[in-house]
């Protein structure tokens, strides 16, 4: 909307609300159907369902309200705020000429090369094979674990939960049982502070537990510990490492 406004005062020559008003209707449509092209390519995610339904879940509803808004921002804030502050025209021509600058700077280098590519069999070749290695080198990283591929980033947490599951029908007592002598182990640990036990019902749940459905465990042979650790700033290993 900003760059059409330009263009249009540059090519009459004036600030004009009119041709302000006009340069927002010429992009009006194509600026619709791309705001709401991007939606229906994230309204989708809300049908995810299972354990990362909870994390996809807000992407196409704060996606599509930030969208639509940036929409309504384009066509009524956009242009009050040009208006505003509009420009001099003398600077509106010194940046269109610093801008053709930088675009014939740009072409002439993507030109070169490009047509090199197509025209000179020995660089095209090149580029094609240097792509196939590059592409397989890339793949061969998971196969290698050269990079580490995860869902979700590893947060160094200063807590986290153990969950028991004894065999069907374990009494109560075995499973507290159980996970008293889980819990004098932990203690030995340096960097833990706390342990709480829960035999029988589910801990107080976290956003991990909302999503795994922990919440559900109330049978007599399912348990929980709740491991508190000391700040991250005063250990060594993170959180993953100790567990």
């Amino acid at each position: 909307v900003t760059e059409n406004i330009y263009r249009r005062w540059l090519i009459d020559n004036k600030i004009t609300i009119g041709t302000a008003i006009d340069a927002v209707r010429e992009v009006g449509n194509p600026t619709i159907l791309a705001t709401f092209t991007v939606v229906a390519a994230l309204v989708p995610m809300a049908a995810v369902s299972g354990m990362m339904g909870p994390y996809m879940a807000p992407i196409p509803v704060l996606g599509s309200v930030a969208m639509m808004f940036s929409l309504f921002a384009a066509f009524v804030f956009t242009p009050y705020f040009i208006m505003v502050f509009a420009p001099p025209l003398n600077v509106l021509r010194k940046m269109h000429k610093k801008e053709e600058k930088e675009a014939k700077i740009m072409f002439s280098f993507f030109h070169s090369t490009i047509s090199k590519l197509f025209n000179t069999k020995i660089y095209g070749w090149s580029f094609l094979i240097g792509l196939v290695v590059a592409f397989f080198i890339s793949m061969s990283m998971f196969y290698t674990t050269s990079v580490p591929v995860k869902m979700l980033p590893l947060d160094n947490k200063s807590e986290f939960g153990v969950v028991l599951d004894m065999p069907d029908g374990t009494a109560l007592a075995n499973t507290a049982s159980t996970l008293h002598k889980m819990a004098q182990v932990l203690r030995n640990m340096p960097e833990v502070v706390a342990i709480q036990s829960y035999s029988g019902t589910a801990k107080p749940f976290d956003f991990n537990g909302l999503v795994r459905h922990y919440y559900l465990r109330q049978t007599p042979s399912e348990g929980e510990l709740q491991i508190q650790l000391v700040e991250k700033s005063e250990r060594d290993r993170s959180s993953h490492e100790i567990a």
